[in-house]
């Protein structure tokens, strides 16, 4: 796939991957892109420009899946050169490859999206949507232990969550610990 076609594909993404307010974007689809590509490199035998689609589509399955946008889709793909079987690929991969990857390029992606809500970006992301839900401490506490332990499924995404994972764990902690050491304490009474 030629470079100029990728970028048009980015362009093509970038609006879709914007929040809810429509300014949102924490850069989700190059983020996913870089470290799909990073795991890519210890990860032999996936097909550069699938992996390239699925990751660059990955945040958007929902979009791209209903009816007129997936056309709407697989035209502008098939003017940029795409060829049919790699589209038709792209679309299955979307509708399996967080729950049931089979495919390399699907594991990949899988961990690069489980990659980026990781570490102190993925306390970061968690802390905003905590925010807007309006959860508890203990629950935001939960999230954190919840995404540190999400499963990987190749040996290079490990390799890059083991720190990721470690600050997730010791930032859920020390946040538990800090909840509880003046939880139950009445205001204005003195200690004693």
């Amino acid at each position: 796939m030629k470079e100029e076609a990728r970028e048009r594909m980015l362009d093509y993404v970038r609006p879709l991957a914007a929040g809810l307010d429509g300014l949102t974007n924490y850069g989700d689809v190059e983020r996913v892109l870089a470290a799909a590509e990073t795991i890519a490199d210890g990860t032999p035998g996936a097909d550069p420009d699938l992996l390239f689609l699925l990751a660059v589509f990955s945040g958007q399955d929902r979009w791209v899946s209903r009816l007129g946008h997936r056309s709407r889709t697989e035209i502008f793909l098939e003017s940029l050169g795409v060829p049919r079987r790699t589209i038709a690929a792209l679309f299955r991969s979307l509708g399996r490859f967080l729950a049931a990857p089979k495919s390399v390029e699907e594991r990949v992606v899988h961990d690069a999206v489980a990659i980026d809500a990781m570490g102190a970006y993925g306390i970061a992301r968690l802390a905003v949507e905590a925010h807007r839900e309006r959860l508890a401490i203990p629950e935001i506490a939960a999230l954190v232990e919840e995404a540190a332990a999400r499963p990987l499924l190749t040996e290079a995404a490990e390799v890059l969550a083991a720190p990721r994972r470690a600050a997730m764990r010791a930032f859920a902690e020390g946040l538990r610990a800090e909840h509880a050491e003046f939880a139950g304490r009445p205001a204005g009474r003195p200690r004693g």
